[in-house]
């Protein structure tokens, strides 16, 4: 029973922190302390610390020894350099299935796109939700490849998590510009048409790159 305990307590204090430091509460650059962090939460050290760990493995915070915990600073060309590896990856799992996923899978994948549409619609936006499912319908694609490896490498490049940081006071506008990029990524590998495919997720890339341009100061102003 303790340990079921101590696993919801980590789970709610992980929940608000991400979501303090997705939305800018945390800077990029600040310093959390653990002591601090569990007198507010009203909680012992440990689940704050398993909350920590998890955001350090998120990409969110990063602990620097004898020095303490501090939230992740972006570095743009870093991202800009992630987006194109991801795109790299994208593109390779794409070649590798798109003549022989069984037409039931790309489906299946079709219906990820269908609950993505229903939380644009709801109010207020779920964001945090959407993004979930997104992140889903581009690692099913990686996962259809079967090379464990590579699906590794897509999952430590955590694009989203820091797309969200980005867009984070644009999230509904920034979502809806690129939402029917999903459906036509479904289209062509419907069509077994790597061209279209390649198109699109190049264009879907490229978008984002954009998006983190036009949004980067917000982050240090």
């Amino acid at each position: 029973m303790t340990k079921i305990e101590t696993s919801l307590l980590t789970s709610q204090v992980y929940d608000v922190l991400r979501s303090k430091i997705i939305a800018g509460e945390h800077r990029p650059g600040d310093k959390l302390d653990i002591h601090k962090l569990a007198d507010g939460f009203g909680v012992s050290r440990s689940p704050v610390k398993d909350a920590i760990n998890q955001l350090v493995y998120d990409g969110l915070l990063e602990i620097i020894p004898r020095k303490g915990t501090y939230v992740t600073e972006l570095n743009f060309t870093e991202f800009i350099e992630v987006l194109d590896a991801r795109l790299m990856i994208e593109l390779w799992a794409a070649k590798q299935v798109i003549q022989t996923i069984p037409a039931n899978k790309v489906e299946n994948w079709g219906q990820i796109i269908q609950e993505m549409d229903s939380l644009l619609e709801a109010t207020p936006f779920p964001f945090e939700t959407y993004n979930k499912i997104d992140r889903q319908f581009h690692m099913t694609l990686i996962e259809w490849t079967g090379n464990n490896k590579i699906k590794e490498l897509f999952s430590s490049l955590n694009t989203h998590v820091s797309l969200s940081r980005i867009v984070h006071s644009t999230s509904l506008e920034s979502t809806t510009k690129r939402h029917t990029d999903h459906w036509r990524l479904y289209e062509a590998m419907r069509e077994r048409d790597f061209s279209a495919f390649s198109n699109v997720i190049t264009e879907h890339i490229n978008s984002l790159k954009e998006e983190a341009k036009l949004r980067w100061s917000e982050l240090y102003l």
